[in-house]
């Protein structure tokens, strides 16, 4: 079977080291994205104009999300440490070296007391939506929302998600992202259009609402269960959970991760 889309996508891991005691809020993807986009800014504008300015209009995506703890650890003590991960996109990929080069520079701010110890190219690969024939039937699924997830409907955030609107949001965000990094427009399967599935959705979700420095943050977080033929779908949600969905994914919102 021939892949109809494809994209290429590298994930690096950092961890970071305290040299002295420090407090950090709880929402700590806000703060990562801040100081990597303020190093990309100062030492390599050409990448920032790339990974995180990539112009005026609000539904051009930026090739790259943050996965971070939430919430995450507020108090670190001397010798403490803290992970996250940086995913980068199609043409994204190429400023992979760059992005370790500002990781190393990013810890000024509230991460001053901290230094880059650790650094890890976790793959680098090209997914490709081969289809379903090797995946064991699917007819029952779970999606836990780890990060506060915000989707939008008619401009109105959604608290309850049914499996239309999730897939939904799965193939808006997918499209976006190879449309504009990938080496070719995105192609929805025929079969995927045309022939959508009964499905049962199980909700227990919680929504949270806080505020960062320079804007609010609404989600929600929990676990949903979907229950009907969901196997030709799998390709898809693996990539969403690699690159997020909903709004804010630079910053760390919209990861999830699913359970067959």
């Amino acid at each position: 079977m021939i892949a109809i889309n494809t994209l290429k996508l590298t994930k690096l891991a950092f961890t970071l080291t305290f040299a002295q005691d420090t407090h950090l809020p709880q929402f700590i993807g806000n703060t990562i994205r801040g100081a990597l986009g303020q190093a990309l800014y100062t030492h390599h504008p050409h990448a920032f104009n790339h990974v995180f300015k990539v112009g005026a209009a609000k539904s051009i995506p930026n090739p790259i999300a943050i996965s971070a703890p939430y919430p995450s650890q507020t108090q670190y003590r001397t010798g403490d440490t803290l992970t996250f991960f940086v995913t980068l996109m199609g043409t994204a990929c190429a400023f992979e070296q760059t992005i370790i080069d500002a990781a190393q520079l990013m810890c000024n701010g509230r991460l001053a007391s901290a230094t880059l110890t650790n650094c890890l190219q976790v793959y680098s690969l090209t997914w490709s939506d081969m289809g379903a024939a090797h995946i064991p039937p699917c007819n029952k699924l779970s999606i836990h929302f780890l990060t506060p997830t915000e989707i939008l409907a008619s401009g109105k955030f959604h608290n309850q998600l049914d499996f239309s609107t999730f897939i939904d949001r799965v193939f808006l965000r997918i499209c976006n992202v190879i449309d504009t990094y990938g080496e070719s427009e995105f192609t929805l399967p025929y079969n995927l259009v045309i022939d959508k599935p009964h499905v049962h959705t199980t909700c227990q979700l919680q929504v949270v609402k806080f505020q960062t420095n320079n804007q609010p943050i609404t989600g929600f977080l929990g676990t949903v269960q979907f229950e009907g033929d969901l196997t030709r779908y799998l390709p898809y949600i693996d990539l969403a959970s690699q690159i997020h969905i909903g709004k804010k994914t630079t910053r760390g919102c919209g990861q999830f991760s699913f359970e067959i």
